[in-house]
């Protein structure tokens, strides 16, 4: 019983993609904290812009006041002043919309300043 001899095969190269993997993990972390880190510079350079806007309001222009304030004052909304802006904007909508509006009374510029006051 004389079997025929059988060669050894030769070696399998195995290609082992666990690097590529590791590599392609870290270019796709890189890349979402550059995003993360880009979106909170620019909501920070947003939110600076809407504050200087806010304490530069001109209480001479009703309608202009009125509405640069509804815009850029709800950037800085949070539970503890909810409430004082909806109140502040609800007084507000009496000077948007219409062609001709009287000046905004000293009781109201006070309550827009103090909430301006307040935000940081």
């Amino acid at each position: 019983m004389n079997l025929p001899l059988r060669d050894i095969k030769p070696n399998v190269l195995i290609i082992d993609y666990e690097w590529w993997a590791f590599i392609a993990f870290l270019v796709i972390l890189t890349i979402l904290l550059i995003f993360f880190i880009y979106r909170f510079l620019k909501n920070r350079k947003k939110e600076n812009k809407a504050l200087t806007i806010l304490k530069n309001l001109d209480f001479t222009d009703s309608k202009k006041t009125a509405y640069e304030f509804s815009r850029y004052a709800r950037e800085f909304i949070n539970e503890k002043n909810k409430d004082q802006f909806d109140e502040i904007v609800k007084k507000l909508n009496r000077f948007k919309y219409k062609p001709d509006v009287p000046p905004i009374d000293k009781d109201l510029e006070n309550e827009i300043k103090n909430f301006i006051r307040n935000i940081k």
